[in-house]
């Protein structure tokens, strides 16, 4: 019996990783050095507030239905955690979807053009959870900016485990100058952010922190011409 109960075991393990490869690979996050919380040196994190970033692998804005937003200056470390929660939702079975805004804004208008926005958007409506890299890098024109909004509006309807994670070196209160509309865009950033941790991140960059840079200067040198010869020969 200690045998058959083994092999089950044995079983269930391998679909349980089969099952998190699957959801690592349809997520799109990066399978090149993936960015995981355990990667993450949290020790570089003070302030009041340090605690609750810490908290963060606990998945318990996902679970309470509470969006993320990380916000702050380039290379402190803003992708790494919204890539890392991605991960960790992963592996806990839970659908993960990673995209920049600029891609976003792009299959937006693509499918504008074809006249699929319908399957779009409610593609990016499955995920448990939903990151969109690097707002503000790009202005989405109106019928994007309506469609982003769509999928705002029906993920925060969503039932069970939900939550979009968002990056930018902007803070929230500057979005919509990168989204075109009326009234009604602020009614929908207010949505987005109605439940929500916001993180504001400050401090040097992160990146870098592995280069080598090396001081060097050409020394010039006498050349031989035919018939001539350099002088001091």
């Amino acid at each position: 019996m200690a045998a058959v109960a083994a092999t089950f075991s044995y079983l269930a393990e391998k679909r349980r990783l089969a099952s998190i490869e699957t959801l690592l690979r349809l997520s799109r996050l990066p399978r090149r050095e993936p960015k995981t919380f355990e990667g993450f040196d949290f020790s570089r994190i003070q302030g009041r507030d340090a605690a609750a970033l810490g908290k963060l692998p606990s998945l318990a804005d996902l679970y309470a239905h509470r969006n993320v937003a990380f916000v702050g200056p380039g290379g402190i470390g803003k992708t790494h955690l919204a890539q890392a929660y991605g991960r960790e939702c992963c592996m806990r079975g839970l659908k993960t979807y990673y995209i920049k805004a600029t891609e976003l804004r792009d299959r937006f208008q693509k499918a504008v053009q074809r006249g699929n926005t319908s399957r779009v958007v409610s593609s990016l409506v499955k995920p448990s959870c939903l990151i969109v890299d690097e707002v503000g890098r790009c202005v989405y024109d109106r019928p994007c900016t309506d469609l982003f909004f769509d999928v705002v509006d029906r993920r925060y309807e969503k039932e069970g485990p939900n939550a979009m994670v968002l990056t930018s070196n902007i803070a929230p209160s500057g979005w919509d100058e990168f989204f075109t509309g009326d009234d009604t865009l602020l009614c929908a950033l207010d949505r987005l952010f109605d439940k929500a941790s916001v993180f504001v991140m400050r401090g040097p960059s992160y990146r870098g922190r592995e280069l080598d840079t090396y001081s060097v200067e050409a020394v010039p040198q006498a050349v031989k011409v035919r018939g001539i010869q350099p002088e001091g020969m």
